[in-house]
C-alpha cells in the first residue's frame, strides 16, 4: 500500500473536498492510501499526522506558514521519497523534490528563461527565492512546450501537478493523486482525465506521449 499525506492550511474549510477527491482517487487505485489534514491537525492531533507521515511515501503540502508547524514538519517529511510544496513557507518549499527534480537544481537541456528562474532558488536572498518561485508557477506552464520532454520529465510532471492542484475541485485534485500514483508509485490508475473547470494552462496529464 503507497500512501499520500496531505496537509492544506489557511483551507479547513477545504478539508472535506479534499477527503472526498481522495475516496474518489482510492476508489479508482484500491491500493493507494491518501490521509488529509488541515494545518489545525498539527496542533490538535500531533501524533496521528506524525504516525501519518512516518510511512509516507509522498508527501503534498499547501499554505503551511506557522513557524512551529515548518520546523515540526521539516523535521518528519525531509525523508519523505517525494515532497511536493506550494504556496507555503520557504522552509518547506525547499524541501521540493519529485524524481530528479528538485528545487534550486538546474538539469542540462533547461530553455534559458526556465533556468534563470530557477537561479533564483539557489541565491541567497530569501526574496529572490520567493519571487522565483512565485515567477516559476506563473510562467513554466507557458513554457512548459520548450522543456524537453525526456530530459526534464520530472520538472513537466511537477507542473502538471501544480495545474491541477490550482485548478481546484474534487475530480482535479483526485486526477492529481492518480498522476502521482501511475507516474511515481508504480500503481495501475487507467485512464487520467485532463483538467477540468478552471484549467489555465492547457496541458493534460494523459499518459499519451504526444500530448506532453
Amino acid at each position: 500500500m503507497k500512501r499520500i499525506v496531505l496537509i492544506a492550511g489557511f483551507e479547513s474549510f477545504n478539508t472535506g473536498l479534499y477527503r472526498q477527491a481522495a475516496q474518489m482517487a482510492t476508489s479508482q487505485c484500491p491500493d493507494l492510501d491518501i490521509q488529509v489534514f488541515s494545518d489545525r491537525a498539527l496542533s490538535q492531533q500531533p501524533e496521528t499526522v506524525a504516525t501519518a507521515l512516518e510511512n509516507a511515501d509522498v508527501f503534498f503540502g499547501s499554505l503551511l506558514f506557522d513557524y512551529d508547524q515548518v520546523l515540526w514538519l521539516r523535521e518528519r517529511v525531509e525523508n519523505i521519497p517525494i515532497r511536493l510544496v506550494f504556496e507555503s513557507a520557504l522552509e518547506l518549499m525547499a524541501l521540493t523534490k519529485l524524481g530528479k527534480f528538485i528545487i534550486g537544481d538546474q538539469p542540462k537541456g533547461m530553455p534559458k528563461p526556465v533556468k534563470f528562474i530557477l537561479s533564483k532558488f539557489s541565491s541567497g536572498r530569501e526574496e529572490d527565492k520567493l519571487a522565483g518561485y512565485i515567477s516559476f508557477l506563473k510562467t513554466g506552464p507557458k513554457l512548459l512546450k520548450f522543456v524537453p520532454v525526456k530530459k526534464v520529465q520530472d520538472l513537466r510532471n511537477w507542473l502538471i501537478i501544480y495545474g491541477y492542484w490550482n485548478a481546484g475541485g474534487t475530480e482535479n485534485v483526485a486526477a492529481m493523486c492518480w498522476v502521482l500514483a501511475e507516474k511515481y508509485l508504480d500503481l495501475k490508475v487507467g485512464e487520467i482525465p485532463p483538467t477540468c473547470g478552471n484549467s489555465q494552462y492547457g496541458f493534460t496529464a494523459s499518459r499519451l506521449p504526444g500530448l506532453f
